[in-house]
């Protein structure tokens, strides 16, 4: 933690060191800074890192949450 960044390594790519790939837990931004990738909530960041649309991203958070997407 820094802040209130969660700072992680890319899933996506060989990082070799924390620094670039950083997540603000107040707000939920986040943001690979060596390729530009970021986004502004949980949803674009589950998009991100499953390779899915945000739909099917939102869907399936909230069911993993117990979250029926549907009501």
């Amino acid at each position: 933690m820094e802040g209130h960044e969660y700072v992680a390594r890319n899933p996506l790519r060989p990082d070799r060191r924390l620094g670039s790939f950083k997540v603000n837990i107040s707000t939920g931004r986040w943001a690979d800074f060596a390729t530009g990738d970021g986004g502004g909530d949980l949803v674009s960041l589950a998009a991100f890192v499953s390779g899915l649309p945000q739909r099917e991203a939102a869907i399936r958070l909230a069911e993993s949450m117990g979250v029926s997407p549907w009501a």
